[in-house]
């Protein structure tokens, strides 16, 4: 049987539903053989057919329904469909030919030919039309060639549905019989890369999983005021802020997410969005911003409204970050600054007991409701130490932290590497990861983690090393979207170098790699999980982020060891039972024996 892009399981959560003809049509379509790929309501540029179907020995053909009633269209002499109304006959927008072609030069042109090719085989290429109610004699009637159109070059064929059930290899192939056809890999590898739906698209479509310990934190059974939770990574700690968020808009409330990183918010939005969906709650009662934006633009209002605030802080000596925080306070104290009902920090551990206060006393009205989440083991910019419950005295808690357990986020034969890796190699590493009895994938089937570890010569550049590691993932799975694989570098020197290799090999990317602060910080706002392309990253602005496929690199030092360790936490098992990829280009000599354990089952 034919393998169906998104799984079949899934269709239903579709954006655009299929209708009944649709569904018909696919299910003749299944009926081919294993060799078969049918990708459901791909994305094609500005265009979106309702299947492309593909076979690297027969070729590929994008197919579009029409489930339309027998008589009630016609085509005028001018070619235009007319459909038939109380009062006689009305053209419609409706070209069922024409988006047939364009799907076909469209999948032809910019995803399937050699660059420099001037020669259209559109023997290999093909296009469509099925009308579900009609025979293939009256689709073809329907959809004849008008007497002006000479080119033979624009004829798409029409097929009746009655013909796609009794023979579907020869509706998307043209022949009962059909011959194999060389066909360069190359160019069927680069199609199936575009139809491969991302891991951001396909996400969209499911509903959060919540692990006990996230729905604990979404539902705050106890009421409490201020709460703070911690646990180790993928234990469900962001989908239990963000499912809270939704659950408060849904309420009514004015709602602020705020992480330290400046791109964590955008992958909060996305998950958040999910939520609210399913409660049918507004996104737009949540605010998603980073610590630092948010108090630069309390500065800049105040002043549109004409005050200025004044810095606690010695120029030079604390630096303007810091300054920039002493300035929101005075605001926040002057009357000045928006205020929420509900702040909820993730990422806590790169806050600071001066910066928690400052939201519970002055960002969050009267009575409002504070969350921190946090991570020691996350811990990359060595602040930690606020979260010791010595120095936490005064932060409003009244209660113990409540713990989450386990990891849901990455697969589970990868969780015990990544624990033995931070607990052999990673200085101070108090709380492993671990496999919960529940984990989703354990209970279930899932596909084993690809992995790979690579010793790097010594002197050898590591961009340009971690560049061609990604090259070499995306050319021997072409089933993996370029947007499901991130780089991490350790430097915006590495990432530039790896940015190079990935574009010279011609795959789009979308990073934050630069050396001017401005183009860092602009492009930071950019970063998407939704952007198309390969995305690279430093470990620090992905912290908090997942994917499905992680490509990293590590060298010699503990500060190193920890990046690594948060790395590998990033990588991401689907719950649409497909690998999770992770490739870990090593420097350190020190670590080379660890690639034993590394790549063991």
């Amino acid at each position: 049987m034919a393998r169906v892009f998104p799984p079949v399981a899934e269709l239903d959560f579709l954006s655009t539903p299929l209708n009944v003809g649709e569904r018909q049509i696919l299910d003749a379509l299944m009926g081919l053989d294993d060799g078969w790929n049918i990708y459901v309501q791909p994305r094609l540029g500005m265009d979106q057919p309702d299947f492309v179907v593909l076979h690297p020995d027969f070729g590929v053909t994008a197919i579009e329904v029409k489930d339309w009633s027998l008589g009630m269209y016609r085509q005028a002499p001018s070619g235009m469909i007319e459909v038939c109304c109380n009062d006689g006959w009305r053209p419609t927008s409706e070209a069922p030919r024409f988006q047939a072609h364009r799907y076909r030069n469209t999948l032809f042109e910019r995803f399937f030919a050699e660059p420099g090719q001037t020669v259209r085989d559109f023997s290999i290429v093909r296009a469509i039309v099925v009308m579900v109610r009609y025979t293939t004699v009256e689709a073809r009637a329907l959809l004849a060639r008008p007497q002006m159109e000479a080119s033979s070059e624009k004829w798409i064929p029409a097929w009746g549905g009655e013909d796609v059930v009794r023979s579907p290899l020869e509706v998307v192939t043209g022949r009962c019989s059909p011959r194999t056809m060389a066909i360069p890999s190359g160019c069927i590898d680069r199609l199936r890369r575009h139809l491969a739906e991302p891991e951001s698209s396909s996400d969209q479509r499911l509903p959060l999983s919540l692990s006990p310990a996230a729905v604990n934190i979404d539902k705050n059974p106890s009421s409490a005021r201020i709460r703070r939770v911690k646990g180790s990574a993928g234990s469900g700690k962001s989908l239990g802020l963000t499912a809270r968020a939704a659950r408060l808009a849904a309420e009514g409330k004015d709602v602020l997410v705020l992480t330290f990183n400046s791109t964590l918010p955008h992958y909060l939005h996305d998950l958040a969005a999910r939520r609210c969906r399913e409660l049918d709650a507004d996104i737009r009662q949540i605010t998603f911003t980073h610590f630092h934006e948010l108090c630069r633009r309390a500065i800049d209002d105040s002043k549109l409204a004409g005050f200025v605030p004044m810095s606690k802080s010695l120029p030079g000596i604390v630096g303007d970050y810091e300054d920039r925080v002493d300035r929101a306070i005075d605001v926040y104290a002057h009357g000045h600054g928006q205020q929420f009902d509900a702040v909820l920090v993730d990422e806590g551990q790169d806050f600071s007991l001066k910066w928690w206060n400052f939201l519970r006393l002055s960002v969050c009205r009267p009575d409002g409701e504070m969350l921190l989440v946090a991570d020691p083991t996350q811990d990359v910019y060595g602040k930690h130490s606020w979260t010791d419950e010595a120095q936490m005295i005064g932060a409003g808690f009244s209660g113990p932290w409540t713990e989450t357990r386990g990891s849901y986020r990455m697969p589970p034969d990868l969780i015990p590497v990544v624990a033995n890796f931070a607990a052999k190699h990673v200085h101070g590493m108090n709380v492993e990861p671990t496999v919960p009895s529940d984990h989703p994938q354990k209970l279930g089937r899932y596909e084993p983690t690809v992995r790979k570890w690579v010793n790097a010569p010594t002197g050898e550049a590591l961009g340009q090393r971690l560049g061609a590691e990604v090259v070499r993932l995306l050319n021997e799975n072409p089933d993996l979207a370029p947007s499901d694989v991130v780089f991490l570098a350790r430097s915006h020197q590495d990432g530039i170098h790896a940015v190079k290799v990935i574009a010279d090999a011609g795959f789009e990317i979308q990073h934050l790699f630069a050396l001017d602060e401005g183009d860092k910080r602009r492009r930071k706002d950019r970063f998407l999980a939704v952007a198309p392309g390969v995305k690279g990253c430093t470990v620090h602005s992905f912290k908090g982020w997942e994917s499905r496929a992680v490509v990293l690199t590590v060298s010699r030092g503990d500060d190193s060891h920890r990046l690594a360790y948060v790395s590998m936490t990033r990588v991401k098992g689907d719950p649409h039972h497909r690998s999770a990829y992770v490739t870990v280009v090593n420097s350190d000599r020190q670590l080379d024996s660890f690639q034993h354990e590394f790549m063991a089952s």
